[in-house]
């Protein structure tokens, strides 16, 4: 790669990550050779449509500001030959996917409930922050791979060359699917019928959640729909069930039914992370587990109207810890 001369960087070592539309190097600027930054360069060989999508990056990283956001320091022209962006660089940066999406042992974050959420906290508040926007921006590919966790825990949000903006020249996606296709929201499939929105990038950030938390990457479209229950969505890591109301509220089929603000979901979030701290069960857990003890297994009842009279069993149900003694009494349906 050769760099203008008049533009003083100076490329140093291979390439950081590549793609369909730029290739980033760590890069110095004579004025500041001390000074490490991120260089992305637009391809020589880009199609139009990737040409399109680099200039569309630069023109939104540009206007956004926020702490969870990669901060772009100088970029080219429209109508410069050379294409370029510049952004901050942080030294032992790594994507989520190198991350989370590798054995167990080697995962900070698997199975740590509290951790996983100080992390979609940084990447809601990031959403939350071009939901704001003047514009209103949306990315729409969030996924690991576009989310850099800095030594210091801190997130940067990246690439955004796919993103949407209201309001403003768009992109051309017509017929296409947009977006990293296992985290991508039902919406950005090609001819969906629903629109894109906030709801879209909350979609995806809730499946970066499950597989921080799982290790694994989300390889099924259709995962809720066939993962009804915490036990399914999350085996083996019954201290993450506290997640339900999350997972259950980001990740729908219907934008209808899933959070639309990330106002909403910033206040879960504090409501898992204060369940989790008090030591509170999952309520799913709590259907089989003694909420008392914690001892007991819990089992139905064996004469419930004899503590609490006539009680119409279509509505209610009582159980008994056989432990404890503990006694609950239930409403099949909480929201009837």
């Amino acid at each position: 790669m050769i760099v203008p001369e008049h533009l003083g960087w100076t490329i140093c070592g291979d390439p950081l990550g590549t793609g369909g539309q730029g290739t980033v190097y760590r890069a110095f600027h004579r004025d500041a050779p001390g000074i490490a930054r991120a260089l992305k360069v637009l391809n020589s060989d880009a199609r139009p449509e990737a040409k399109e999508r680099f200039l569309n990056e630069m023109a939104t990283l540009s206007r956004l500001s926020h702490p969870n956001i990669i901060k772009v320091l100088d970029y080219s022209k429209h109508e410069d030959d050379f294409q370029y962006l510049v952004m901050e660089f942080h030294e032992g940066a790594k994507t989520v996917a190198e991350t989370c999406l590798v054995p167990t042992e080697n995962n900070p974050y698997h199975g740590n409930t509290l951790k996983c959420l100080d992390l979609f906290e940084q990447i809601i508040h990031a959403i939350r922050a071009c939901e704001l926007s003047r514009d209103t921006i949306y990315h729409r590919d969030i996924s690991p791979k576009n989310i850099l966790i800095l030594p210091d825990e801190s997130i940067r949000l990246i690439d955004f060359g796919l993103c949407f903006t209201v309001n403003q020249t768009t992109l051309t996606m017509t017929g296409d699917n947009i977006g990293t296709r296992s985290y991508a929201a039902p919406e950005c499939g090609a001819h969906s019928q629903y629109k894109i929105g906030t709801h879209t990038d909350i979609y995806s950030a809730a499946k970066v959640l499950w597989s921080t938390i799982t290790s694994k990457r989300v390889f099924d479209e259709h995962f809720v729909e066939e993962h009804t229950s915490m036990q399914s969505m999350l085996p083996n890591i019954e201290v993450a069930w506290h997640l339900e109301t999350l997972l259950n509220g980001c990740i729908q089929k219907d934008p209808a039914d899933r959070f639309g603000r990330t106002e909403t979901v910033l206040y879960y979030i504090n409501e898992a992370r204060r369940v989790a701290n008090g030591g509170f069960p999952p309520v799913e857990k709590a259907f089989y587990r003694c909420p008392s003890c914690g001892l007991g297994g819990v089992q139905p009842a064996s004469n419930p109207h004899h503590l609490f009279g006539h009680i119409p069993s279509s509505k209610f149900n009582m159980s008994e810890c056989k432990k404890c003694g503990f006694i609950v009494l239930r409403r099949n349906n909480p929201l009837a």
